[in-house]
């Protein structure tokens, strides 16, 4: 396993800034892992934070991810570079802490049998992931053959392929990963209220079920509920989110290194060692709402199916242990995507990880995002609030 001793900061985002009492109180809304990264920036800037949440600090969208850091390999072929060496810059960051809950993962995207000119196009893809990757303290890609295919994942049916290209990413478990990051702020002195916010209005101040609280400044980073918490506080925005539902499934199956598999519409299914089994996701799907959020049956007949055509024994449903969704929140402005409109499959896989930072009066809303780039988008939200408070 690779060794991550550094611990870059950047100017601004220093570990051992400590907010006085006549400091700006800044309250932020959401626990999820936007909402913890917000609060990290805002008190490395010396805000004094509190932090609501309703429901179990990072037992949302931001624990049902697909259990990687990583950039993105299908926003190359998107043009997303910047959000792309982004994401596989912050990664070191993650890692560099040293907690148990995130290691670099090697992955593996096979190639068919007779498919040369995909092996070569793929290859440039992985040669640029580790350009923008340069300095991050991961392993170059490299060309597996067949032989090396089936030495590497044993369970794979290489007679299928003519080889894969190996790439690295890393691996995480989500939710402890949010929690640490989390614990670290109670540490530092972060008050969280496990309270509902009922309403927030322009002039910095929200309501729960024990009053109005004023503070200089309101952070909106409840995720895919950003946008029914300013709808119900008359807040008008220039954005909107369109929900797009993940679905994975966890069979009982030692399973050794990561695979991408080529999927349909530029998407990959990925199936990843997770805690002795594997782990296989993600679908896509448009989601209307944010309850009753689990795996149709559809979803995971798709996961089975596909991942069946790569392995020479194929699994059985009867090997599903459990299974687990999330929704990801992808920003919209209003006047591209107006309601009611469904997306393509052809736009839910193309839709854009990249976040946005509206000010409205006292309010700061995050738009969208990636987990593996919440620091920066915590980041994002702290220079927002630098520039209302000046």
């Amino acid at each position: 396993m690779q060794k991550f001793n550094s611990k870059p900061t950047e100017a601004g985002f220093t570990r051992n800034s400590t907010a006085n009492d006549q400091a700006p109180k800044v309250g932020v809304i959401g626990a999820g892992i936007n909402g913890v990264m917000s609060a990290w920036a805002l008190m490395d800037h010396g805000y004094r934070v509190e932090l609501y949440e309703c429901r179990e600090p990072m037992g949302q969208t931001s624990s049902a991810s697909t259990k990687m850091l990583h950039g993105g390999l299908r926003y190359l072929a998107q043009g997303r570079l910047r959000l792309v060496k982004e994401a596989l810059q912050e990664r070191r960051w993650w890692l560099s802490h040293g907690t148990p809950h995130a290691a670099p993962l090697a992955l593996v995207v096979p190639i068919q049998n007779g498919q040369w000119l995909k092996a070569i196009w793929i290859g440039l893809g992985v040669k640029l992931y580790d350009l923008l990757a340069h300095g991050s303290g991961f392993q170059s890609s490299r060309w597996l053959d067949r032989q090396s295919l089936t030495l590497e994942i044993p369970g794979l049916d290489a007679k299928k392929f003519i080889g894969g290209w190996l790439y690295w990413d890393a691996a995480m478990d989500d939710h402890q990963l949010g929690r640490w990051a989390l614990s670290q702020l109670v540490q530092r002195g972060l008050t969280v209220h496990h309270e509902e916010v009922h309403r927030i209005a322009q002039d910095g101040s929200l309501e729960t079920a024990k009053g109005i609280h004023s503070y200089a400044a309101i952070v909106n980073t409840s995720g895919p509920w950003a946008q029914a918490l300013l709808s119900r506080s008359d807040i008008t925005s220039n954005y909107g989110l369109e929900l797009i539902k993940g679905s994975h499934i966890i069979c009982d199956r030692p399973w050794s290194c990561g695979l991408a598999i080529p999927h349909v519409k530029g998407r990959l299914i990925f199936m990843l060692p997770w805690k002795g089994k594997l782990l296989i996701g993600t679908t896509e799907s448009q989601q209307n709402t944010v309850d009753n959020i689990e795996a149709s049956p559809e979803e995971i007949d798709e996961l089975l199916v596909a991942a069946n055509k790569v392995l020479c024994a194929p699994l059985s449903i009867q090997e599903i242990v459990s299974t687990f969704s999330g929704l990801r929140p992808v920003v919209r402005q209003i006047r591209d995507s107006p309601t009611g409109r469904s997306l393509s499959s052809q736009a839910m896989s193309s839709a854009s990880r990249e976040s946005s930072v509206e000010t409205t009066g006292r309010v700061v809303t995050l738009w969208g995002g990636k987990w593996t780039t919440s620091r920066q988008q915590g980041l994002a939200v702290s220079r927002a609030v630098a520039e209302l408070l000046r």
